[in-house]
């Protein structure tokens, strides 16, 4: 079915006990986050990906990090990059001017970490083909009531191997569905070609050409790869998700979201992507970690006894 279609829901498969410890280890994290010294420090920042911003070191250093990325709503809160008396001071608040907390929420130690490294996402991916599975990225999607959607777009865009071996686990940690922006599909648009890829370039300034010069800097630019008509929206479906409904895609699915309509209705999620360790990273990926930093190792349950058992 994975092969047909290039995806697969799993429902009911994160328990409603280690869905609330999820989400309140976001809401920890939002308690603790200082809106006023983000920007000192680089906890957070507006830039989209496609925006005209020549600086993209915000993203870049996200790689290994809890980044917080805002909604661009937020910026009537700052001023000058100064965060005005009385505004994100609450939990409310903060939830609603963070878009996403990305992109290595795995290497932090809570519920999170322990949902990715869990025998049973090991299990899954293992099933799907993945000889060595390693995690790439992960994010909290916060998504509060009426939210922008995210344009259509393929996982293997930002993150490729070769051969291509990305799979995206999106956890539904609230009701999902048209009021709130869930998630649109094609199927089996995994088979078509990946449009797009999004790289690491060079930027610099007069006659300097090289990353060593200090005048230069790396830019993300998105690569176009493949110019065919993109399909019309009536080729998507809608997916409603339950709190703890894992949606497992192959890396060229195309998906988008669409703005939340309901004022009242947030629709947050976990997401995960997954790739093989066998497989060729990609050294213009927008995503690289520091020299010496290796992607967390997935294991089944039972390499793991194995291991245990020869200790």
């Amino acid at each position: 079915l994975f092969a047909k279609q290039g995806f697969l829901i799993f429902r009911s498969f994160a328990s409603q006990s280690e869905v609330a410890a999820m989400r309140q280890s976001m809401d920890d994290m939002l308690l603790k986050w200082d809106p006023a010294r983000s920007f000192g420090n680089g906890s957070a920042s507006f830039s989209p990906f496609r925006t005209k911003e020549p600086d993209h070191s915000f993203m870049l250093n996200s790689a290994a990090q809890a980044s917080f990325f805002l909604e661009m709503w937020a910026r009537d809160a700052f001023v000058n990059g100064e965060l005005r008396p009385g505004e994100l001071t609450g939990l409310a608040a903060k939830r609603r001017a963070v878009r996403k907390v990305a992109h290595a929420l795995h290497l932090q130690k809570g519920p999170l970490r322990d949902f990715t490294t869990s025998s049973n996402v090991a299990h899954v991916v293992s099933e799907l083909g993945v000889q060595k599975p390693v995690v790439a990225q992960s994010l909290y999607r916060l998504a509060s009531a009426q939210a922008p959607g995210v344009d259509r777009h393929q996982d293997s865009t930002t993150l490729y191997t070769e051969p291509p071996t990305v799979l995206g686990l999106w956890l539904a940690l609230e009701d999902a569905d048209e009021g709130n922006g869930c998630l649109w599909l094609r199927p089996g648009s995994h088979r078509g070609a990946l449009r797009e890829r999004l790289v690491r370039r060079s930027s610099c300034a007069g006659s300097a050409s090289s990353l060593a010069d200090s005048s230069c800097r790396v830019a993300l630019v998105f690569e176009q790869l493949d110019n065919s008509t993109a399909a019309p929206d009536s080729e998507f479906v809608s997916l409603a998700m339950s709190p703890g409904d894992l949606l497992v895609m192959h890396g060229t699915m195309e998906h988008f979201s669409k703005p939340g309509v309901d004022p009242d209705r947030s629709r947050e999620s976990y997401q995960v992507h997954v790739v093989d360790g066998e497989a060729r990273w990609a050294p213009d990926n927008w995503l690289q970690y520091p020299p010496g930093m290796e992607f967390m190792r997935l294991e089944p349950a039972v390499q793991r006894r194995r291991k245990h058992d020869e200790v």
